[in-house]
Order: structure tokens, then C-alpha cells, then sequence
């Protein structure tokens, strides 16, 4: 749980970042494809001025562990995330307003014992936060 937590930081961190300083944030917490896709997001967000704005917070519905691989379902609270333009560090209108995500991410646990997102998806399905 710690880990899947601190990815979020680190990701937005990391999208306000050089390419290199984002691979180098989120290698703690991804591995594999995964985290190339995710370096050249922060390529691509770069080349259209873009930049994270705010910050979303996991409210993770369920866990399941077998070995060495987890899955987090975690219906997240968006609310408070947008797109900016990073020049002006503005919300771009249409890029925030929807209060939750549906995610499923796939994790495994690393030969040092760190678990590391390897898959995420963000499900169209509703999804409701789990009570406190």
C-alpha cells in the first residue's frame, strides 16, 4: 500500500520533471514497460506544454496478494487534479472536474523486496470510495 501510495506523488513529481528526473522519481515505485510508457508521457505533456496541476488521492477499495503479485483496485478522488499549461501554470478548461477514477493496477514485488507498479487501467465503470 505504501508503495502504490508514494507512486502518486512521485508521478506528479515526475510530470513536472525532465524526462530523466521522471525515470529516476518513479523507478522506485514502476518497473518494466510500464515505466518507459510512462516516461514518454512526461515526453509527450513536455512537447505540448503541459504539466500535472493539484494532486489526486488513492482511497483504495481492495487488495489481493498471490506470491510475488498484487492487484489495487483504488477508487481515487480526482477532484483536485487537472491538466496545466506550464508556462502560465493555469488549469487548461476540460481537463479536470470529474471527482473520481476507477483504476486497477497490477504490482510485483521486486528481488529487493520493493513492490512496483508494472500495469495500470483506468475503468470507465462508476466507482464509489470505500468508507473510512
Amino acid at each position: 500500500m505504501s508503495s502504490y501510495r508514494a507512486y502518486w506523488t512521485a508521478l506528479a513529481q515526475a510530470g513536472k520533471s525532465s524526462p530523466k528526473q521522471a525515470r529516476d522519481l518513479l523507478k522506485p515505485y514502476v518497473k518494466g514497460p510500464y515505466l518507459d510508457h510512462l516516461v514518454d508521457g512526461v515526453r509527450q505533456m513536455h512537447a505540448q506544454d503541459r504539466e500535472p496541476y493539484g494532486q489526486v488521492v488513492p482511497r483504495v477499495k481492495e487488495v489481493w496478494i498471490s506470491k510475488d503479485d498484487a492487484k489495487v483496485v483504488d477508487c481515487q478522488d480526482v477532484s483536485g487534479a487537472a491538466m496545466a499549461d506550464s508556462r502560465t501554470h493555469q488549469v487548461i478548461p476540460g481537463t479536470g472536474g470529474k471527482a473520481t477514477a476507477n483504476i486497477e493496477a497490477s504490482m510485483r514485488r521486486s528481488s529487493d523486496g520493493r513492490w512496483r507498479l508494472i500495469e495500470l487501467s483506468i475503468k470507465e465503470a462508476l466507482c464509489t470510495p470505500p468508507s473510512s
